[in-house]
């Protein structure tokens, strides 16, 4: 990228007229800085009846400071940053520990995982930079992971007995730098959609069996 100024140009032209270039300088090239660094941000909005992970109320399994390890795990073969995040998988970049981690909005209710990175090596476009670092593959996993991090990995004594794994998906807010996020994350449980979808099943039934038995009485009403 070039850098001008009012007496300088890309180009430069010298006329027989003034036997002068006009403009009377060359631009010169805009300094380039290469990008070392990375962000990005995960929230996730969860069921009423979840514990309020990584506030500062919550103990054990969900508090900051055990949230704060399994998400910057590195060796953990479900949990952390490492799954979802491009160049942690491939090795072009190594999480920022101190900064990364997660917090917890009292007002809204979402959970907020923020994560940053070095990239080795730095790049020098935001088109390199940004499939290194946009988050992938549905939410960063924090629950059910294969590392130990307290004495009781599971559950601590006193805590509310909730099972994340019966979370299913719906849509889910990510961003990193130099993106805007989309719509927030929501989460139904696995009985809730089950429960729908009999419903759905039983009413098709239904009408099936109102139909096949409308067709009879045509047929047998029939000369």
């Amino acid at each position: 990228e070039l850098k001008t100024q009012p007496n300088s140009g890309a180009e430069i032209t010298c006329t027989k007229e003034t036997g002068k270039y006009d403009p009377p300088y060359l631009a010169r090239c805009k300094e380039t800085k290469p990008l070392t660094t990375g962000s990005g941000i995960q929230r996730m909005t969860l069921p009423g009846n979840a514990p309020a992970v990584c506030s500062s109320e919550e103990t054990g399994e969900w508090s900051i400071a055990i949230m704060k390890q399994k998400l910057n795990a590195m060796d953990d073969d479900n949990c952390g940053f490492k799954h979802k995040v491009p160049c942690l998988t491939s090795g072009k970049c190594s999480l920022d520990t101190d900064k990364s981690g997660c917090s917890y909005d009292t007002a809204s209710g979402k959970l907020i995982m923020e994560y940053h990175v070095n990239l080795t090596p730095a790049v020098w476009t935001l088109s390199e930079r940004q499939p290194l670092i946009q988050l992938s593959g549905g939410p960063v996993q924090f629950w059910s992971c294969s590392g130990s991090y307290s004495k009781r990995r599971r559950r601590y004594a006193g805590e509310p007995d909730f099972d994340f794994d019966t979370l299913v998906q719906l849509n889910i807010t990510t961003a990193s730098d130099g993106t805007k996020p989309d719509q927030s994350t929501k989460y139904v449980t696995v009985a809730t959609v089950g429960i729908v979808a009999t419903v759905v099943v039983t009413a098709l039934l239904f009408l099936l069996f109102v139909r096949l038995r409308k067709l009879k009485s045509e047929d047998a009403a029939s000369p």
